[in-house]
């Protein structure tokens, strides 16, 4: 994932044709100069990411004071311990500094047809790191193969935590075939956050994995709506373990997400390879010194 490799004259010239704007955090540009070699990495919608180093990169703001940001760091402080959770070496205002996860989303991968898929490890990583937001309180809200992504050992790490919400809070982010509204009005436009609406977006990820097609992928977009509408739901294998996993997350059928952690352990001889991905506390303390040095040096203060 080589990532824009951009400066941050084209970054602006980008944001000026894109959205007509001019006035971008000015931390971005500090944070550019400070750090050697940097670049920006990749524009989402409320943040922009810079490439710091090999392991590093930093999520600035768009807009100094974005709550968005903010939110994401005070789920993420919460997560600190769970290894399938992007992890945080440093937040500042305006500014988490996170690892660099190089490998690209696993909607990339799943376009790599010469390439071993990891199925049933992934499902249970990412199973465990929903299962560690659950712990907390929190629902992720928006998983999808966009927000996963892989490291350079094939291990999953899910990111993206500002839409994430408090269990039982209105679910109004995302889009199918990984939310679903329903005919009985619940909640927000999906529901209400918790166990039903994240083990669908489990499922729903789990079916394209296995695939390596999104569910009604060869529908459009009214049709597609309509059968989740009326929970209809294919299945090529219904006595298969693993589509039998998926159409219980569909159904709402699990009271917690680690009771899905369970039902994966139980098909076959898969572990969640947390060494191979746990970082040690001296290597997280010096990139945190570094991160902190840069973010010193562009003239702000700690978060």
């Amino acid at each position: 994932m080589a990532g824009l490799n951009w400066t941050y004259d084209q970054l602006s010239q980008y944001m000026l044709e894109a959205s007509n704007r001019t006035d971008l955090n000015p931390l971005i540009k500090k944070l550019l100069t400070v750090c050697p070699d940097s670049s920006v990495f990749n524009i989402g919608g409320y943040s922009v990411v810079l490439w710091i180093c090999p392991n590093v990169v930093a999520k600035v703001a768009l807009d100094p004071g974005d709550q968005h940001l903010r939110h994401e760091q005070e789920v993420l402080k919460s997560l600190d311990r769970c290894p399938h959770i992007v992890q945080h070496f440093f937040h500042g205002t305006d500014v988490s500094f996170l690892e660099l996860i190089g490998n690209g989303t696993l909607h990339d991968r799943m376009s790599m047809v010469d390439k071993p898929r990891l199925t049933l490890q992934w499902m249970l990583q990412l199973s465990s790191a929903a299962s560690s937001l659950e712990a907390h309180g929190y629902a992720h809200g928006d998983i999808n193969p966009q927000n996963i992504l892989l490291d350079a050992q094939d291990q999953l790490k899910l990111i993206d935590f500002d839409h994430s919400l408090k269990v039982g809070d209105d679910l109004d982010v995302g889009y199918e075939p990984y939310v679903r509204q329903r005919r009985e009005n619940s909640g927000g436009v999906y529901g209400v956050a918790g166990p039903v609406t994240e083990q669908f977006a489990l499922g729903s990820v789990f079916w394209y994995m296995m695939r390596g097609s999104e569910l009604y992928a060869e529908l459009e977009g009214h049709e597609k709506v309509l059968r989740l509408l009326d929970g209809v739901f294919p299945l090529e294998d219904p006595k298969g373990p693993i589509d039998n996993i998926i159409a219980k997350c569909w159904n709402g059928y699990y009271r917690r997400i680690a009771d899905i952690e369970e039902d994966i352990k139980a098909v076959g001889a898969v572990d969640l390879n947390q060494e191979s991905t746990r970082m040690s506390g001296d290597e997280k303390q010096g990139r945190r010194l570094l991160c902190e040095k840069y973010y010193t040096m562009a003239g702000t203060e700690e978060a």
